[in-house]
């Protein structure tokens, strides 16, 4: 008898509780006293304040919208429906970025890196474009740059796959078109062009390298065109 109500007792593998919400507590930025919780659920989360019963409820298709995790500043900021900053630990961060999954985060900084990339494009291709002198100023004319402009033009092709047929490879092909601007400005600056130029080369070569890091994380990854 004692047999059988162990073993009735004992659940079955097929007949386990559901697991609950993956919790993480959370510190508000400049409200180190405020107590939150953070439950991860399936296809959404839930923002608790210890001093208010009501959780504060975020769908999944939310993300990196009302909901944005910044991963290179351990910050997750809340923008709906209220205004909130909370630092994260390491732990924290790598957990909020497995729930949100690759392809979201993906599609997050292609659009985030694309809607910088685009002005900078259009700019070298203004800049590459021939200027008349005027004798009277002591301006010498500017030569067309053909190299310039075609490198912003490509990054404007770049630009639409991005927005339209986002791929992990584009990280790849505009880091190597961000190194390539890297040298071309150099000699630009050496054979003429003022030294005021060079003030893009910190920014240009940041988004060579950022790009390498992000395509060897990103590649092979589905990118969520919602997002996009």
């Amino acid at each position: 008898m004692n047999q059988d109500s162990d073993a009735s007792s004992s659940p079955l593998p097929g007949n386990l509780p559901p697991a609950g919400p993956q919790t993480l507590p959370l510190t508000e930025v400049g409200k180190p006293t405020d107590e939150w919780t953070l439950a991860l659920h399936p296809e959404h989360l839930e923002l608790t304040k210890a001093s208010e019963a009501q959780p504060i409820g975020i769908l999944r298709t939310e993300l990196m919208k009302s909901a944005v995790l910044i991963e290179s500043m351990k910050v997750f900021a809340i923008n709906k429906p209220l205004k909130v900053n909370f630092k994260l630990t390491e732990d924290a961060t790598h957990i909020i970025a497995g729930w949100i999954g690759l392809p979201v985060l993906a599609a997050n900084y292609l659009r985030r890196r694309y809607g910088w990339v685009l002005p900078v494009a259009v700019i070298w291709m203004v800049g590459a474009l021939p200027i008349p002198g005027d004798s009277a100023a002591n301006l010498k004319p500017v030569a067309f740059d053909p190299i310039g402009f075609a490198l912003g033009a490509t990054l404007v092709l770049s630009w639409a796959f991005a927005k339209w047929r986002p791929q992990a490879v584009l990280f790849l092909v505009d880091s190597i078109w961000f190194a390539i601007m890297s040298g071309h400005l150099v000699m630009s600056v050496v054979n003429g062009w003022s030294k005021t130029w060079l003030l893009l080369l910190i920014p240009l070569l940041w988004m060579a390298v950022t790009g390498v890091k992000h395509y060897y994380r990103f590649r092979g990854i589905e990118i969520d065109r919602r997002v996009a």
